[in-house]
């Protein structure tokens, strides 16, 4: 893309973002410059856009301006943690800069009624999380139930389906069915690791290049696998990149950089914890695994509670967590403080030999969790020197577009979407964020409402008939299916 001196045009721009520093690796763009936006899309990046020639103008100076953060893991709707409204999260996404996000585990029902109520302007597309007894019927199920499941929720809005191994884990047979029957079918495939021979650890990841095959996997939150549960955390580190190494044209993956992570605390009836990843949780700070321990931790102010409170999910401990514990019947929605930053850290910037990165995104996996500090923390390790700029926005933006194969995202060339996030270099944080160049989020705050859900062709039907504005996808343009055949 040339970009131009002071520009010399008859167009007329719905509105320019003025005065900042735009930054767009695809372009080879860094510095300062004037963005110009017309019918939703990018217009023009030119040293100097005449004033005259806006209908309204964004004073942007001093700010970055990169495009839309894509979080390639999010929650905005949950078969599980019912403690708290995940609609939510679409605010509070919005409010931490993303612009397009992907709801793992939900619902695309549920994502999109969720949109109706409380949406701010996102872009999302939802994968279903399959869980035996509910979401689907049989905790062993065969190819030919798991290819009819994954065909219905394509028809119902969702681009695919994720296996929750922390928490509804199958044998690695099904799982490995799971994959295959998704790649056949082309849709998404993602795993939180673990089946019914491991756990939500290294034991888990190291099964998931044989549940693979010879297919292709979203394979979630790598760092959530090297919290030190089997071997050493750094020992992880290097065996998880590995893997990422050996899996590379078949495997795609991101990392977030919250301390905190988002759990159960159900226990069933003798008081002993259900899910895997709360169990590691209490472990690895020496509580036994049972209501006591769950209990002792939220007193302690190890573990905390999420709560709805001034339209928003926060996250509270002490005597407080406990009552919202006890008032779900223990299936509330927890956290804790359970993510090595060294082990994200490195995570977010290992690279190959060629110079790209063996994990391909930063993600948040908050949403409707409080933990939504993908673009923070990212500049963070820019201005500790860890990632350059243009390096932030690959991994914030470009990849993840290209992940998803959102092609027309992540960059500012002519007639790309005008998806924009703007970020204050003082704080590191997100000031504004824009999709289609209209303004979802203003100095922090959401500001937009609605938004636009992302299906696939099979989706079109309930799409139009939800009353919510949508796009087609097409997964083949995704990195998950480069070179599929």
């Amino acid at each position: 893309m040339q970009v131009s001196g002071p520009l010399v045009t008859t167009q007329q721009f719905d509105s320019v973002l003025k005065n900042g520093r735009i930054v767009d690796p695809t372009n080879n763009i860094d510095g300062a410059f004037d963005l110009g936006i017309r019918h939703g899309k990018v217009a023009a990046v030119a040293e100097n856009i005449a004033l005259e020639l806006a209908d309204d103008i964004i004073d942007v100076t001093g700010q970055i301006v990169m495009p839309g953060h894509i979080d390639t893991h999010a929650h905005l709707s949950s078969p599980f943690n019912r403690s708290v409204d995940r609609a939510y999260g679409h605010a509070m996404l919005v409010e931490s800069g993303t612009t397009t996000a992907l709801d793992l585990a939900g619902d695309p029902t549920a994502m999109a009624n969720g949109m109706l109520r409380r949406g701010a302007g996102l872009n999302v597309a939802s994968l279903m999380g399959l869980v035996p007894h509910s979401t689907i019927k049989e905790d062993d199920p065969g190819p030919s139930v798991i290819r009819d499941v994954i065909a219905d929720v394509k028809k119902r809005g969702g681009i695919g389906v994720k296996l929750l191994g922390g928490y509804h884990p199958f044998t690695p047979e099904v799982s490995a069915d799971v994959v295959k029957e998704a790649n056949d079918q082309l849709a998404w495939v993602a795993f939180h690791v673990g089946t019914k021979d491991s756990g939500s650890d290294m034991t888990g990841l190291r099964e998931v290049p044989e549940i693979t095959g010879a297919g292709r996997l979203h394979v979630a939150h790598i760092n959530s696998y090297t919290r030190g549960m089997v071997d050493e955390p750094h020992e992880e580190v290097q065996e998880a990149l590995r893997m990422i190494e050996r899996m590379r044209s078949q495997w795609v993956t991101e990392a977030y950089l919250a301390q905190a992570n988002g759990t159960n605390g159900l226990c069933d009836e003798a008081g002993n914890l259900v899910y895997n990843v709360a169990q590691n949780c209490l472990k690895a700070r020496g509580y036994p695994t049972t209501d006591k321990g769950i209990r002792a931790a939220l007193l302690d102010g190890y573990g905390s509670a999420l709560v709805e409170r001034g339209g928003r999910v926060v996250l509270v401990t002490g005597q407080e967590a406990v009552d919202v514990w006890e008032a779900a019947s223990t299936d509330a929605s927890l956290s804790f403080p359970v993510n090595p930053p060294t082990s994200a850290f490195t995570l977010a910037t290992a690279k190959y030999d060629d110079g790209s990165f063996r994990v391909d995104a930063i993600s948040t996996d908050g949403g409707s969790l409080p933990r939504n500090v993908a673009i923070e923390r990212t500049m963070a390790l820019v201005a500790f020197g860890a990632l350059s700029m243009d390096e932030a926005v690959i991994k914030l933006s470009y990849t993840p577009s290209h992940m998803l194969g959102l092609l027309s995202k992540g960059h500012f060339t002519e007639g790309a979407d005008a998806d924009i996030t703007v970020i204050d270099p003082a704080t590191g944080r997100a000031s504004m964020s824009l999709v289609a160049g209209e303004l979802i989020m203003y100095m922090g705050r959401a500001i937009g409402k609605g938004g636009t859900w992302l299906v696939l062709e099979e989706g079109r039907g309930v799409a139009e008939s939800s009353g919510v504005p949508f796009e087609v996808m097409e997964l083949e343009n995704s990195q998950l299916y480069e070179h599929w055949e």
